[in-house]
């Protein structure tokens, strides 16, 4: 795998701008001067194969909407669908089909245009590797491994961020152990306006010994949008070495933000049959929306399949092997997290240096 450096090299490139509307490219362009860059304009929507994946964002005019729709090109995050207005029902429909993130309507939406695109090139150029964990299925093990995973890199003085995107699994701060520490939760943050700040946002939120966490609270509140998931993600990166999201198994529009926001996602399987036939679909869905993904098996004594035949099957490359542990499920009980040595911890370890993530050990 490329190491973090490479990999922001290989896979951002300038904005992408497609339309052949020379007034809009002109307004376009003038924005994009705003945050000290110069796009990449294509005027035929077929032009826009080549830049697709590696541009930092992709401003599509609405006089090519469509065609770039019809292209079925894959499914990445930062598409906007920009018109000189005013708007119609067939921009928003056409919105729908280019999966596009947002519609803007010039000039109105000029200076929320400028802050995206200073967001999207931000976060082109760290170096933050972004890492999801999701479970095949209930039980499995995935916010605990990337709890685990997050303690680990933070004892590398490796800068983390842990975040929560599953409403309705109680709290990731629960596994942390980190649930009266002070700071804001989801329900706060979600009702921030405007550009988030990297190192405001690292302030505002709590922390377990270095690892800071976005978590949800006990309040009752049930999510958040695709738009907000993918602002406080662009701002995690900004700030942090490796950003950990905590995904849930059913991807609605805010973590379906997240996974295209993931650099790499780890799936967390049992070694159970059922739990082999839930991964294989899973892994089906979500190779539509992120390119690399890794397997973790977490092993049982009275497992059916091995690890090795798991990562055949699924075809999908095995990260590690994890035995479960009574003790680990005890230290998390108690309020104290994931320990911070063991078999776990040396796991994680090797986890995050085979993802290129390394630092000086405490």
């Amino acid at each position: 795998m490329l190491d973090r450096v490479e990999r922001a090299v290989a896979l951002t490139g300038p904005p992408l701008v497609v339309t052949s509307d020379p007034l809009l490219t002109e307004q376009l362009q003038r924005l994009c001067a705003a945050t000290a860059t110069t796009p990449d304009v294509v005027t035929e929507a077929g032009n826009a194969r080549g830049g697709w994946r590696q541009a930092a964002c992709v401003l599509v005019g609405d006089d090519l909407a469509g065609e770039v729709a019809a292209l079925a090109l894959p499914r990445r995050g930062d598409v906007v669908l920009v018109t000189p207005g005013p708007e119609t029902a067939a921009t928003w429909q056409r919105g729908v089909a280019l999966r596009a993130d947002h519609v803007a309507v010039l000039p109105e939406a000029e200076r929320w245009l400028i802050d995206r695109l200073s967001d999207c090139l931000d976060a082109g150029v760290a170096t933050c590797l972004t890492l999801g964990v999701i479970g095949a299925r209930g039980g499995a093990g995935a916010s605990t491994l990337a709890v685990a995973v997050a303690v680990a890199a933070s004892r590398q003085n490796v800068q983390t961020l842990l975040v929560d995107a599953d409403p309705l699994a109680g709290g990731v701060e629960l596994v942390l152990g980190c649930e009266d520490a002070d700071g804001l939760r989801w329900p706060q943050v979600a009702s921030t306006q405007g550009r988030v700040g990297s190192a405001a946002l690292r302030s505002a939120l709590p922390r377990a010994g270095s690892v800071a966490v976005l978590s949800w609270d006990r309040s009752g509140a049930l999510g958040v949008d695709a738009a907000t998931m993918r602002s406080i993600l662009a701002a995690g990166r900004r700030g942090s070495d490796l950003l950990v999201i905590d995904l849930p198994r059913g991807l609605d529009d805010a973590a379906s933000a997240a996974v295209t926001t993931c650099d790499v996602l780890v799936v967390v399987v049992t070694g159970d049959v059922r739990a082999a036939a839930s991964a294989h679909r899973l892994v089906a869905l979500l190779r539509t929306q992120c390119p690399d993904i890794r397997l973790v098996v977490r092993s049982r004594a009275a497992a059916d399949l091995g690890a090795e035949t798991l990562s055949e099957t699924l075809q999908v490359p095995l990260l590690a092997s994890i035995r479960t542990e009574r003790s680990v499920e005890r230290s998390i009980d108690a309020g104290l997290g994931p320990p911070s040595r063991g078999r776990l911890h040396r796991q994680c370890e090797s986890i995050l240096a085979q993802l290129g993530v390394t630092g000086a050990s405490r």
